[in-house]
């Protein structure tokens, strides 16, 4: 019997067990302060008590691995985010807050993801998409806050305001320069500066551009 048919007759308890056992040894490893890169199959088996094949029974190598920390950092921020970018829940410093505590709960992965993303084109096609959900969904409520913001706009603010809170968040967590306090503060008040909170006032200033010569 292959491994693959062994992993099959496992009670779906049991195979869940296993999997998240590998997923938590590589976790483990990363926190410890390991490059994802450095890491082998071997080590993380070991981490996880199970045998090499059974890891490749449930993962096709260490990018899937990777994808599938990804993914659990990826669903965990657009449930916490969700609210607010769909126009059901208006505080925004409280979805900022839990974006950012996602981000730490994650961090480990967060770390894998931005290093894999460096060399893997997949996990760098990962982490676009990832940030992708984020701008289409912000830009939608920047044009439901202002209708008369153009299309081309609204996507460049989104693409601006999503692409600055990672890069911010991520940097934060990884080497902080600032505090946490006025770092969220700062960016509650570039994206309020855009999106303003419900009922109040657009500010629809825009930049002037010198003419052609």
């Amino acid at each position: 019997m292959s491994v693959l048919s062994r992993r099959s007759a496992l009670p779906e308890e049991q195979r869940g067990r296993t999997r998240e056992a590998i997923l938590a040894a590589t976790r483990d490893l990363l926190a410890d302060g390991r490059a994802f890169a450095e890491l082998s199959v071997g080590e993380i088996s070991i981490g996880a008590g199970v045998s090499r094949p059974t890891f490749y029974a449930y993962f096709q190598d260490k990018r899937d691995l990777v994808l599938s920390l990804g993914s659990e950092l990826e669903a965990d921020v657009r449930a916490v985010a969700g609210p607010w970018l769909r126009d059901e829940d208006d505080d925004l410093r409280a979805t900022l807050d839990a974006v950012l505590h996602s981000f730490r709960t994650h961090g480990a992965t967060l770390g894998a993801i931005v290093e894999a993303a460096t060399y893997d084109p997949e996990v760098a096609t990962f982490w676009r998409d990832f940030h992708e959900w984020f701008l289409v969904n912000a830009a939608e409520r920047a044009r439901r806050a202002d209708p008369a913001l153009a299309a081309a706009d609204a996507e460049a603010l989104a693409y601006s305001l999503v692409w600055m809170t990672e890069r911010c968040l991520t940097e934060h967590l990884s080497a902080q320069r600032v505090e946490e306090e006025p770092l969220l503060n700062a960016i509650e008040r570039l994206w309020r500066s855009a999106i303003p909170a419900a009922g109040a006032p657009l500010n629809r200033a825009r930049v002037v551009r010198p003419p052609s010569a």
